[in-house]
């Protein structure tokens, strides 16, 4: 019993590592594209609210998908706090959850202290339609609605400097 105890959480630790930290080809694992109209989408938040992504057109939006257990997912959600304050005014950050229990997103919630939207996506059909595999996954969206940029894996830096590409443009 303990070596199946210890088999098993060998595998899904090695399968977390290996699915947070993902960087091979990036770009070519979505479904979205640089340049082209996200899939819209509705869902809810903890609280019940629906949010329709078409509704934050003229505002940059930023998507992440994520999971409570993934180090790296919980390493940019709570750096995205203070991005979230920084940018209130120009930027909506929707958090999506993929698949896990509203009591342990939460509970995951309360805990970072996250000051944005978490929407559920516990049937997995938003990631879907995204073609999300790999976690956390972060997309930016123009204020134009289009896509501006994507990114797998931890990467703080790149979405702030992307964040400031976007407000620095001209459009």
């Amino acid at each position: 019993m303990v070596r199946i105890i210890f088999i098993l959480f060998l595998s899904v630790t090695t399968l977390s590592l290996f699915s947070c930290n993902m960087q091979s080809k990036k770009s070519d694992l979505l479904q979205v594209k640089t340049g082209n109209s996200p899939p819209d989408f509705y869902g809810y938040t903890l609280d019940g609210e629906e949010v329709r992504l078409h509704n934050y057109r003229g505002k940059i939006v930023m998507l992440i998908f994520w999971k409570t257990w993934c180090e790296a997912c919980k390493q940019e959600l709570q750096e995205m706090t203070y991005v979230q304050e920084k940018y209130s005014n120009h930027l909506t950050i929707l958090a999506i959850n993929m698949g896990e229990s509203k009591d342990a997103v939460r509970f995951f919630k309360r805990r970072l202290r996250l000051n944005f939207p978490v929407l559920m996506d516990q049937d997995l059909i938003i990631s879907s339609n995204y073609g999300v595999i790999v976690w956390p996954t972060t997309i930016l969206i123009n204020k134009e609605g289009l896509v501006h940029w994507t990114g797998v894996g931890l990467e703080t830096g790149k979405i702030k400097k992307e964040i400031e590409n976007l407000l620095n443009s001209p459009k």
